[in-house]
């Protein structure tokens, strides 16, 4: 494959292991996690609001982890299926091989304001700016829980952790020792997969796993196709996996964990994109049809006649074409069947020094991904070199670090007509450069002071800095209010600096392109009203301002067979404001439940016509309730239920969009879970999601966020069978 070739000239430059940024709790087994009750989960150790361990209960921030024994007991297959969990994570299924995930609004299927990391590895693709979920759909059972902040964490993890930081920590091979085979056979997507775990010698373990995963497609939507083509899913998926991790343990406060994965996978998509026409010659046009008909598509892409008149113009009543022409302007709207291919592979090191009071870090990897689609094929190729410092003093809790990140990709045209997107230029190289420190002081007995520096130098885009203040106050000690101001930005993504596009709308690249800026303030509330009852309430305010925006220099004339012409710029500015409820009740030892209730208003700055955001407010749902039940019927049946309500989603608005936009109906999902315990080897689960609704809309991606109008589907119900097999 061509990513080996990469890896090996780039192994020479991987010289240093280190341990995961986070000095998180040692692995909890899932005996471990099932006896624990709801004081004890709280006290478990995180850093990723600040590098330094505190107790989630003790986080001036909105944490919140998903633990392996969440994960096992919601029946989810897939790590972005998992985060629906997560109170005020926006989490919507554009298709069955495409997710729009991010934190307190602007969702989008590249959410470009949410950073991403697997082990401390980043995720994020700087091509479109977000998160490619299909390549990183992860053996769920390696997982031993996934700590999410929402808000904030650019202080610590650098720019484009606007909203928000996702860090998804495997299990520790220590912790996975012995053989596991995992089946899932169902009507949407089957899984098999497996682990085995043994030792090397007395102080080093190891733990292989791999899977491979077929989807199967969902349904069309109504208005599939545009409204006027054959009504399609196209969105099967395929991949298989490998990873093998070593840790060992050297003894006073020494460790070193080494990991090497690979993958590699396929996923269909169906997309819409406006290319010359490739059959007429303009001069024919009127010659041949009269400028009443050559008109008709213009003006369907301009929004001037509706879907039912544009189809009862072109089409006659058993669906041909009545004209005999598929387009009939400069540029078509081609319907696009294309099967998305992927690859990659990356080398992990990670070696930690705990000593008293003070701790050491070295973290280091190698990633190469390669990306095939019709309109362009992305390799990227990156260095990341982390170095961190802890220590405790009089003057508090310090955590010091430095890192250094280089990115060479090649973003390069592939099987589209014409050159639909092109980059400027399409080989870069991007030098990366960050430092932190945080400081976590007790003011006194019961309020404590988190301040924190971020400094990030990119080659590309400049110097950033990102500060934070935030306070715990322990009233009682079952009650803690916390509180943060934070300044952070989000940097341009190559699609904003560089992109060159040859549709009806060309675009011309901006160099003065700014980062986008976000001033913040959010207030917390915790409280126990017993060792089984807790409450985690979380509101804010944001102010964003210089956020991406197309500016629209002229528009798409179909008449005169002239092409449009668009611009990126940093126009836009929205306030926004919301709230965030979450309930664990251990209602008895063998019942629990959770809920959770998130609330959102964005209002978004008047712009000039000619100007609109290029991510826009009205995709976010403005509210959000689930509620989880977990019973233990017996000590080897488990009945799980989970609701998910998400409300309505409207329409970006946007005025360069082909057509097909609409608004997404409010939905409630249910899903049901039935485990049986054969014995303590074996465990058989009946899974059942979606499970009162035949089909539902979840999400629809704006045709300027993904370059071109992307269809969604419908998620259907669906049933699955898993058995799982240790020895």
């Amino acid at each position: 494959m061509l990513f080996s070739r990469h890896i090996r000239k780039s192994a020479g430059l991987f010289l240093f292991f280190a341990s995961q940024s986070s000095l998180a709790a040692d692995s909890l087994s899932l005996e471990q996690l099932k006896s624990m009750d709801i004081e004890e989960l709280s006290s478990i150790e995180v850093g990723i609001a600040s590098k330094i361990p505190t107790k989630v209960e003790e986080t001036p921030a909105a944490v919140y982890v998903l633990t392996s024994e969440d994960i096992r007991r919601s029946g989810h297959s897939s790590v972005a299926e998992a985060l629906r969990m997560v109170p005020g994570l926006n989490v919507g299924s554009v298709s069955g091989n495409s997710w729009a995930i991010n934190s307190r609004g602007f969702q989008e299927t590249f959410s470009n304001k949410f950073l991403v990391l697997l082990d401390g590895r980043s995720l994020y693709n700087q091509t479109f700016g977000g998160v490619y979920w299909d390549m990183n759909d992860i053996r769920t059972e390696d997982i031993e829980r996934i700590e999410v902040i929402r808000g904030p964490g650019s202080a610590v993890w650098g720019a484009n952790a606007m909203n928000g930081v996702i860090n998804i920590i495997t299990r520790s091979s220590f912790n996975a020792q012995g053989g596991e085979v995992s089946t899932t056979l169902g009507n949407q997507r089957n899984e098999l997969s497996l682990r085995y775990g043994g030792e090397l010698n007395t102080d080093t373990t190891y733990r292989v796993s791999g899977k491979v995963q077929t989807t199967e497609q969902n349904s069309p939507t109504q208005t599939s196709g545009l409204g006027f083509r054959e009504k399609l899913a196209e969105d099967e998926s395929s991949q298989g996996r490998l990873n093998f991790r070593t840790d060992t343990d050297f003894g006073k406060g020494s460790s070193l964990m080494l990991e090497a994965g690979v993958f590699r996978g396929k996923s269909e998509q169906r997309m819409f994109v406006a290319e010359e026409n490739q059959i007429t010659d303009p001069a024919l046009y009127q010659q041949y049809r009269g400028l009443e008909l050559y008109n008709i598509l213009g003006l369907f892409q301009q929004g001037l006649i509706n879907t039912n008149e544009f189809t009862s113009l072109l089409l006659d009543e058993n669906g041909d074409s009545s004209l005999g022409w598929d387009c009939l302007t400069s540029h078509c709207t081609y319907d696009i069947r294309d099967e998305q291919t992927y690859e990659g592979a990356h080398l992990l090191g990670k070696w930690r020094q705990v000593s008293g009071k003070e701790w050491y870090s070295i973290q280091a990897y190698v990633d190469y991904v390669e990306r095939s689609e019709y309109q362009i094929k992305q390799r990227a190729l990156s260095l990341d070199i982390d170095l961190e410092h802890g220590w405790n003093s009089d003057l508090g809790d310090f955590a010091i670090g430095a890192g250094f990140r280089s990115t060479d990709d090649s973003i390069k045209t592939n099987r589209s007509f014409t050159p639909v997107l092109q980059l400027n230029p399409s080989n870069s190289r991007n030098n990366i450069v960050n430092l932190f420190i945080q400081n976590s002081y007790q003011l006194t007995d019961d309020i404590r002071i988190l301040s924190g520096l971020g400094y990030e130098y990119s080659s590309q885009t400049g110097v950033q800095w990102q500060p934070t203040i935030r306070g715990l106050w322990s009233v009682t000690p079952d009650t803690q209010l916390w509180s943060a101001m934070s300044f952070s930005s989000r940097t341009a993504s190559r699609i904003e600096t560089g992109a060159i596009a040859n549709s009806a709308y060309r675009v011309e690249t901006n160099g003065d392109h700014a980062e986008e800026q976000l001033s913040s303030l959010e207030l917390g509330l915790r409280h126990s009203f017993t060792n089984n009852l807790s409450i985690d309430l979380s509101a804010y305010k944001y102010w964003y301002r210089n956020l991406t925006s197309l500016v629209i220099l002229r528009a798409f004339d179909p008449i005169a067979s002239t092409p449009g012409e668009l611009t990126f710029g940093n126009d836009a500015a929205v306030d926004a404001y919301g709230a965030e409820l979450a309930v664990d009740w251990q209602v008895v030892p063998s019942w629990k439940l959770q809920a959770s209730y998130s609330w959102i208003s964005q209002n978004e700055k008047r712009l000039a016509s000619n100007i609109e955001s290029i991510i826009s407010t009205k995709k976010s749902a403005e509210q959000q309730w689930s509620l989880r039940s977990y019973w233990d019927v017996t000590e080897d049946v488990e009945l799980d239920v989970s609701l998910y309500y998400v409300s309505d989603i409207g329409e970006s608005g946007s005025q360069i969009l082909l057509g097909n936009e609409h608004s997404i109906d409010s939905y409630l999902r249910t899903d049901i879970r039935l485990g049986w315990q054969l014995s303590p080897q074996a465990e058989i689960s009946l899974i059942g999601q979606n499970l009162f609704d035949s089909t539902h809309e979840e999400f629809f991606s704006s045709p300027i966020n993904v370059g071109g109008v992307s269809e969604n589907t419908d998620v259907k119900r669906s049933v699955s069978a898993k058995f799982t097999l240790r020895f």
